[in-house]
């Protein structure tokens, strides 16, 4: 499994595998309490606010911290209002469990559009991977996929 943060949300993304992929395991890791996971990832997303990317980065697992380096996270986090205008809030968090990861999804809202910030969290609690993208615009309940276009 591969959590991506964007470099620009229209091209390039850098990549940042989560840990745990070079040796076969013979049992999935115990994942953390889902509510710890939330926890977590508004932390994340709160120090990233704040501009206190080397403690995000402590917070890295330690491929993480190799993939995605405090620099970087900075350059890509402060990237978005350039491209989306002002923040204006977050949604609910959402929780799953994915590869023996507690997966956080929290929804950014900017001025422009909304972007899903995903966090994958280990059971250590530290942080496996983090994605950035595009959230999908909902659909209504009972509301019909658009139709293909005609030829």
């Amino acid at each position: 499994m591969r959590m991506l943060i964007p470099a620009a949300l229209a091209a390039a993304m850098l990549t940042a595998p989560m840990a745990g992929h070079a040796a076969p395991q013979a049992a999935a890791p115990a994942t953390a309490p889902a509510a710890s996971a939330q926890q977590t990832a508004i932390q994340l997303l709160d120090r990233l606010d704040a501009g206190d990317f080397a403690a995000v980065e402590a917070s890295f697992t330690d491929q993480m911290r190799q993939e995605v380096p405090a620099d970087k996270l900075r350059e890509v986090w402060q990237s978005l209002p350039q491209q989306l205008g002002a923040a204006t809030g977050r949604g609910a968090p959402q929780t799953a469990e994915q590869g023996g990861y507690q997966v956080v999804m929290v929804p950014l809202m900017y001025e422009g559009g909304v972007i899903l910030a995903q966090t994958a969290i280990d059971a250590e609690g530290r942080i496996a991977g983090f994605l950035l993208q595009p959230a999908q615009p909902a659909q209504a309940p009972g509301q019909a996929p658009p139709a293909p276009p005609e030829s």
